[in-house]
């Protein structure tokens, strides 16, 4: 996993094209991370429906995340010694099969374990893909895709509610599950057409990576990165999670209403696509810290409260500064890792999980206090990876 790649050209698959390599990708990370999300609508309803607490039935969501968290040092490091083809297909089918068992759940508990599942092998595709990419497109092609393949972050967020709010409201929360298993199992089909990638000569252990990742977390650089992985999702998520909750509070008590209340976060994503051009003018630094102060006062503006309007503009300006944030922690995460980018990105993305696997938590604990204060508190945390970000810049930087 840390080794360095072998520079021969992979063998041609019968999806060949950049453009078609990019967008058999971006389909599987989009339906493996949306499944981060895609409970956050069911949740009041697999309460209702299993005569259960809205906090018990809170674990669908972050159960996923925890599976998640371990999920992305595993894979990664599968995939250094199995075709990453095989690994983010496998991924997949497991992903559907264990969807499957999710809409037949008896009871909570079944739902629970079935989420465990799909969070612990989704990440078979997201972080690999992610590796893989940069092995098999040319390099002029590369950082565009890296940064579209990025975006599905944070994009899966928005299609993943809504997915389960069109379809839940529509058909009944068991098949927001199934549903997704044809899709799932289409790209997974997909998958190995694409072109062979060339495998590391010294591919690491997960003991290997532990270690590297121990002497790697002391670096300023990679525990400014670090920590912005961490907040990346538990914001994201738990912002989502107290919206939904807050629905009636807001004015979105009807599925279409909700829907509409996470349609403003779209324009922002699309600014992440241009992350790569404000790094290079103004480098991850100073772009990472100015991107994680935007989604803070964006924070800070649906706080505030008065006319819906307001809300959904804050919104937008916090997605805006997320999506812009994940490339400036992912090249800090390269210049950190140096030679040991794969032991570098299996921190980051389990740092990711484990921040996904708290929103839901961290919003359930505030929803007392109302939106404004879930928002408020998520604002101040996101202070952190803008501080971090600015001292960790080097003097010639």
């Amino acid at each position: 996993m840390t080794g360095p790649a072998r520079t021969t050209a992979p063998p041609g698959g019968r999806i060949g094209s950049p453009a078609g390599v990019v967008g058999v990708l971006v389909a599987a990370a989009l339906l493996a991370v949306s499944h981060i999300y895609v409970t956050i609508p069911l949740v009041s309803a697999v309460a209702d429906g299993y005569a259960t607490a809205v906090t018990a039935a809170a674990w669908i969501g972050s159960g996923f995340g925890f599976a998640f968290a371990v999920g992305n040092l595993v894979f990664p490091t599968i995939s250094d010694y199995v075709d990453p083809r095989h690994v983010m297909a496998a991924g997949l089918g497991a992903v559907a099969v264990a969807g499957v068992v999710a809409g037949l759940a008896p009871n909570l508990p079944v739902l629970v374990g079935a989420r465990v599942v799909q969070g612990f092998v989704a990440p078979a595709v997201p972080p690999v893909a992610l590796a893989y990419l940069p092995r098999v497109l040319p390099e002029r092609f590369r950082g565009t895709a890296l940064a579209v393949l990025s975006s599905c972050f944070l994009l899966s967020g928005i299609l993943g509610q809504a997915w389960s709010l069109s379809i839940g409201s529509a058909f009944g929360w068991r098949w927001a599950f199934w549903g997704l298993v044809p899709l799932l199992l289409a790209v997974a089909a997909l998958i190995p057409m694409l072109p062979a990638a060339p495998r590391p000569t010294a591919p690491g252990s997960l003991p290997a990576v532990f270690g590297t990742l121990a002497r790697m977390v002391r670096r300023p650089r990679m525990l400014a990165a670090y920590t912005a992985a961490f907040t990346f999702l538990l914001a994201f998520v738990g912002m989502y999670v107290a919206l939904q909750a807050s629905g009636t509070e807001l004015g979105a008590d009807d599925p279409v209403t909700s829907l509409l209340l996470r349609l403003p976060g779209l324009p922002g994503i699309v600014v992440g696509l241009f992350g790569g051009v404000f790094i290079r003018r103004w480098g991850p630094h100073w772009t990472g810290a100015g991107a994680f102060l935007t989604a803070a006062a964006g924070l800070g503006i649906e706080a505030a409260g008065g006319p819906l309007w307001v809300t959904l503009a804050g919104s937008a300006v916090f997605v805006a500064g997320l999506a812009v944030a994940v490339p400036a922690a992912v090249t800090l995460v390269g210049l950190a890792s140096g030679p040991a980018r794969g032991a570098g990105m299996a921190g980051y993305a389990f740092l990711v999980g484990a921040g996904a696997s708290l929103g839901p938590l961290l919003a359930g604990a505030l929803a007392g206090g109302g939106f404004a204060l879930t928002c408020g508190v998520l604002a101040a945390i996101l202070l952190v990876p803008a501080f971090a970000f600015a001292v960790s810049r080097p003097a010639r930087a």
